[in-house]
């Protein structure tokens, strides 16, 4: 037995020296037998490596070589090696995944005795890092009884009494709960015993790249030296510490205090301990050599001469604008590289820590064509598995939750039979939109025995479109099917296990009968396919993890009472801290990786990337469960051969060493750099005491990586024809902003990519560059096929027009609408009220009754049960699906009954009587009213325009029928004679024309157009209020009369006449003393004024109608002033992303008119259309 330790700073060739001592045991005895070991993450690289070196050694014919005597392992292998035949080894592994889920249900169990810890079973996360920390403390070899005695040991006072007494409980359950399982900890302590018993006068053991023990493994180090006949300790260390450990500050710290504690044990074991050997040095270019140099130097304090510039041309430093061009620098840097000769496995590029660069480094270098492997833990917790899974539970737990089920289905593992992936995804899709839009949730929904029926949410709108009904009825069933013939049953089972076993196997039944086992061995078996091997192992670890969790709980818990809710916290706390197990797709890749994992020094050029103060030096973290201080007053009652890893502010002095382990893997090249942005913290970064040092000490001038602009030389930019198209239209972009010609390379460089097979995007992207927001015209034949040659449209369509071409486009051509939600919107009360208006006044009609004829208490009992019907209609189950709802529901009888006992008043004042009520003219869908409007359109064609009135009052005469349109709005309107002559608003007038059209005896003659507000008004308590009166202002009527003298409207008010004078409460109408209309209280048109504006309002409409089959869909929006409410108020903003401020987009912007102008308009040429002006919102 003896004790080796070879020596040497990172610039020496440890594993070429340990290779040649190998070999020199293989050649001294054929019974000699190597153990070559290394941390576990670095096995496969250490072991290649090794051989080559043993090849070369033994100058093998034809590079030929085999070795069956040397094994290359890390402890945990080594434990396999000598105890795959155990019992030991035959026990179940308690991983990560199932070792929390055996903390999560102790937790749970000894909430009764704890204090500090007891209500955190449910925490996950805090799960998980207490699994951490007992794992931690068996593998530091310390006991509840050595927590115990920590807490005896302290001041009855102490603060940290109480956690360490929890901690000393929990830990105390653990230690008897994972005898039956095989740990880490217990692998290491049975290898041990084992080679004690064992003749190991023959193995020799090397241990290379480690710079630090846990006590479990500084434990098996030492009976490795006690047992073997040698053991080779490779050290990066500059010099022995045989009789004490290096003191702060000093770079090798961490290997000289490993140094030191080996070299003692060996000493009090008395096994003989060799001379040191130093390595030899490996092959470093001098600005390596440099650098090595400066790390001791600077580390230790020590004063250093100023490095000649020309020797440091090796050691490059660099400032990014931002972690996503740092990163897609070092990416170009390389592919240009590889295409001068250099393979991509001669880079390593490291970073503290990957964080701010995980996202952007799959695109960047699939951007760049370069194989890469980032050697970064990625969690399993967002698996579709583990949600599918995650999902069942919270099914059950919120009674089949729209979120819930959505998320589930949308896992895609779960899928109905013979049914392709894009059918179920349309299908699903559908689904979707009609929950959200009707609010089904519940188990009683979902189970129903009655199908679905998928409709439109609003079946009486004016506009209504082609009703897919049966095919999305047909979707929307299949999914129901498919969630209620699965996840009930296996609700209803967890329901009734009564074991723990009897539910992890209804579980795994479950997903094996429903297909989900399969779906997975397809996702498996297409990624195998693609080439894509990390998504394949990804789905079968997935899976393992899963199973493995699974059989823990069946053995942990597997013959208790079931308990659904700890079922699931098992669960989820496993997964939570279940990781994917990556292995390189191909061997000659970049390496992505940290500085604190330790890698093999064969790399020719390193990147360090985010070389930023608060990385380099690391800032400690402290967050653990037990923290530095509670470590402290731990070790401080430990033996030697028990310890925790150090924490906190202590490992900074171990920081300089791990940056100079990653620094000195290079052999010819390090390149420093950080950004200068810190894009996760919005805020600017400064550079690393080690990037200012470096380019102090070694005179270093930081290179600038930006993005590629205008000035930047092709040469510097080249890289793969992905990358240079990126660069290309930043060049361009910028060449356009500062309005300057793009230079000839780079329009070259466009040209040439014009000629690969990434013309097409390369087009697309060079066609942004000129892009404007200009949706041009559409082909008019192409318009025709959109509307049809005859245009059957309602005014309301029109209307949209005149506002935003666009728009109207968008919503009636390509028939694009927003998302129906599941709420109350004002569409909503306004059909209810509609629907109700014209059933109690249709009733009335049938009786022969007019409102004026009821009491107020005949109409406060008629409205409930109409409303309570039409509520129960299809589109309207908002309205009873909460206790909110049905309160609201009966707010609205009650306005409802306002509004009509206010009609019942208004009524009597009045000579006009509810003709008709929701009337049609024109064609609405399969049913006809009233002769529509019609006109030929100059080009071919005919536009056919349709409405419904909501309310016609009539006053008969001898010679005519006086009409008044009446219209309901939710907010208050009155007409505006600007916006109708700019065809905003075209309703009433074309209402009035449709009514004046139809061929009656005597004819129907126009009185009025008004708008009549649906309204709850509040009126402020005084003395003299008086109800009635205050009720007639409120709901009174908005519009226009049409008169030639106060003799034609006397019926329309009859508490005020031309004769007596006064002003109406109900109507736009008021009288001078003379007789003469008082126009500040009245809104008259005569009757030429009238036919001015009917005549100008049919022009609008053959206007628009020609327009629209012309493919005029101009991206202009009406504007009155500064006014942008015609783009705020449009579900389509996302689509046409109108913005002035470029300078490209116009609005529509109009003067403003007055009555006045506007009759002088329409009267001089009535069919004279407004020219718009189109300037932007600053005219």
């Amino acid at each position: 037995m003896g004790l080796q330790f070879i020596l040497g700073d990172a610039t020496t060739d440890h594993a070429g020296t340990m290779a040649t001592m190998v070999q020199a045991n293989l050649q001294a005895d054929s019974q000699n037998q190597i153990f070559y070991l290394v941390p576990n993450h670095i096995k496969f690289e250490a072991e290649v490596d090794l051989l080559k070196r043993l090849r070369a050694q033994a100058a093998s014919v034809n590079g030929v070589y085999a070795q069956n005597r040397v094994q290359v392992l890390s402890f945990s292998r080594l434990a396999w090696y000598f105890l795959k035949n155990t019992a030991l080894y035959q026990q179940p592994r308690l991983d990560r995944a199932s070792n929390t889920m055996l903390v999560a249900k102790i937790l749970g169990e000894s909430k009764e005795e704890l204090t500090i810890y007891a209500g955190e079973a449910h925490n996950t996360g805090f799960v998980t890092q207490l699994a951490d920390q007992l794992s931690e403390l068996v593998t530091g070899r310390i006991t509840a009884e050595d927590l115990n005695t920590t807490v005896a040991a302290l001041t009855p006072g102490d603060r940290h009494r109480a956690k360490l007494r929890d901690l000393g409980i929990i830990l105390d359950h653990y230690e008897a709960e994972i005898g039956p399982y095989a740990t880490n900890a217990s692998l290491l302590s049975g290898l041990q015993q084992v080679m004690r018993n064992q003749d190991l006068s023959h193995t020799f053991i090397y241990l290379n790249d480690f710079n630090v023990f846990s006590a479990s493994e500084t434990g098996l180090v030492e009976t490795m030296i006690e047992t073997a006949a040698e053991v080779t300790v490779s050290l990066v260390l500059n010099k022995p510490y045989p009789a004490a450990p290096p003191v702060a500050p000093n770079l090798f710290l961490p290997a000289g205090r490993l140094y030191h504690r080996l070299y003692q044990k060996a000493k009090t074991m008395k096994v003989p301990i060799r001379l040191d050997r130093f390595a030899k040095p490996r092959p470093l270019s001098e600005g390596m050599n440099h650098l090595a140099d400066w790390w001791q130097t600077s580390t230790n304090l020590q004063p250093q001469a100023p490095a000649q510039t020309a020797q440091n041309k090796e050691v490059e430093l660099a400032v990014a604008t931002d972690p996503y061009h740092e990163l897609r620098t070092v990416a170009r840097q390389i592919y240009q590289a590889v295409r001068q000769g250099a393979r991509y496995r001669d880079f390593l590029i490291l970073a503290r820590r990957l964080d701010p660069y995980a996202a952007v480094i799959p695109a960047i270098f699939e951007e760049f064509n370069i194989p890469q492997f980032t050697d970064l833990e990625r969690p399993m917790k967002d698996h579709p598995l583990v949600v599918l899974i995650e999902s069942l539970f919270a099914i059950q737990d919120h009674d089949y939750q729209y979120q819930d089920v959505m998320r589930l289905l949308h896992t895609e593992l779960l899928l109905p039979e013979n049914m392709d992936i894009a059918a179920f995804r349309d299908a699903l899709d559908t689904t979707d939109n009609h929950l959200v839009r009707t609010g089904i949730t519940g188990k009683k929904r979902w189970t129903q025995t009655d199908p679905w029926r998928y409709f439109q949410r609003n079946p009486n709108a004016d506009d209504s479109q082609l009703d897919p009904e049966a095919d999305k009825t047909a979707q929307i069933n299949a999914i129901k099917t498919l969630v209620a013939d699965t996840v009930p049953q296996l609700l209803r089972q967890w329901q009734t296990a009564k074991t723990g076993r009897e539910a992890a196997a209804s579980l795994y039944q479950w997903l094996q009968t429903t297909g989900v086992i399969d779906q997975l061995n397809v996702w498996r078996q297409t990624a195998n396919a693609d080439g894509d091997l990390s998504r394949s192992q990804a789905n079968e670890q997935a899976w393992d993890t899963f199973t493995q969790l699974l059989n823990d709980y069946a053995t942990i818990l597997g013959e208790a009472d079931f308990n659904r809710d700890q079922f699931r916290e098992l669960l989820a706390a496993g997964f939570a801290s279940a990781t994917y197990t990556q292995i390189p797709s191909t061997l000659d890749s970049v390496v992505i990786s940290e500085t604190g994992l330790v890698r093999l020094a064969k790399a020719k050029h390193v990147y360090v990337i985010g070389a930023t103060n608060t990385a380099m030096p690391d800032v400690p973290n402290d967050s653990g469960v037990l923290n530095s201080e509670e470590r402290q007053l731990l070790a401080a009652q430990l033996p030697d051969d028990r310890f925790l890893p150090e924490q906190g502010p202590t490992t900074t002095l171990g920081d300089p060493f791990i940056n100079y382990l990653g620094f000195m893997a290079a052999s010819e090249k390090l390149t420093l750099s950080y950004p200068m942005q810190n894009t996760q913290e919005n805020s600017e970064n400064q550079a690393s005491p080690y990037f200012r040092q470096l380019a102090q000490a070694l005179q270093l001038t930081p290179a600038t990586w930006a993005p590629a602009g205008l000035g930047t030389s092709l040469k510097a930019v080249l890289g793969s024809p992905r990358a240079m198209l990126s660069d290309f239209v930043r060049a361009a972009g910028e060449a356009q902003h500062q309005k300057l010609p793009l230079s000839r390379s780079w329009q070259g460089v466009l040209a040439s990519l014009k000629q690969t097979k990434l013309a097409p995007l390369a087009q697309k992207l060079a066609g942004s560059l000129t892009y404007q927001n200009n949706p041009g015209r559409l082909d008019p034949t192409l318009a025709v096929q959109l509307y049809g040659r005859d245009m059957n449209v309602s005014v309301s369509r029109l209307e949209t027009y005149y506002r935003n071409q666009f728009e109207y486009f968008l919503k009636y051509g390509l028939l694009l609408q927003p998302r129906p939600e599941f709420e109350l919107s004002p569409a909503d009360t306004g059909s209810l009220f509609h629907a109700v208006l014209d059933q109690y006044l249709t009733q009335l009609r049938d009786a022969g009754q007019t409102l004026a004829d009821v009491t107020a208490a005949d109409v406060a009992a008629a409205v409930p049960p109409l409303v309570a019907a039409i509520t129960k209609r299809p589109g309207y189950e908002i309205l009873g699906s909460t206790h909110r709802m049905a309160y609201l529901t009966s707010r609205l009888s009650r306005l409802l009954i306002q509004v009509l006992t206010n009609m019942r008043q208004q009524q009597r004042r009045t000579g006009f009587r509810p003709m008709r009520t929701e009337l049609q003219f024109g064609q609405i869908g399969d049913t006809r009213g009233l002769p529509g409007l019609s006109w030929p359109l100059p080009h071919g064609g005919r536009v056919n325009v349709r409405g419904k009135i909501d309310r016609l009052d009539v006053y008969r005469e001898s010679d005519a029928q006086r009409f008044m349109v009446v219209d309901y709005k939710s907010t208050q309107h009155r007409f505006d004679d600007s916006d109708a002559y700019y065809g905003i608003a075209l309703q009433m007038l074309t209402y009035v024309e449709a009514m004046a059209n139809v061929p009656a005896d005597p004819p129907f003659v126009p009185a009025g157009a008004l708008y009549f507000h649906l309204q709850d008004p509040k009126f402020k308590f005084s003395t003299d209020l008086d109800l009635d009166i205050d009720r007639l202002k409120a709901f009174k009527y908005l519009g226009f009369l049409v008169a030639k003298d106060g003799a034609d409207l006397a019926a329309v008010d009859k508490t005020i006449s031309a004769e007596t004078g006064g002003r109406s409460m109900m109507v736009p109408l008021g009288f001078k003393k003379d007789g003469a209309f008082n126009y500040n209280q009245s809104n008259i048109l005569t009757p030429e004024d009238l036919s001015a504006y009917l005549l100008h309002n049919q022009a609008l409409i053959i206007d628009a109608a020609s327009r629209i089959l012309a493919g005029d869909i101009a991206l202009a929006p009406f504007q009155y002033g500064q006014e942008s409410t015609v783009i705020s108020n449009s579900d389509y903003q996302s689509i046409m992303l109108f913005d002035p401020a470029t300078g490209f987009d116009h609005y529509n912007h109009v003067p403003k008119l007055k009555r006045k102008e506007v009759l002088g308009r329409v009267t001089t040429d009535p069919t004279q259309i407004p020219h718009h002006r189109q300037e932007d919102s600053q005219a």
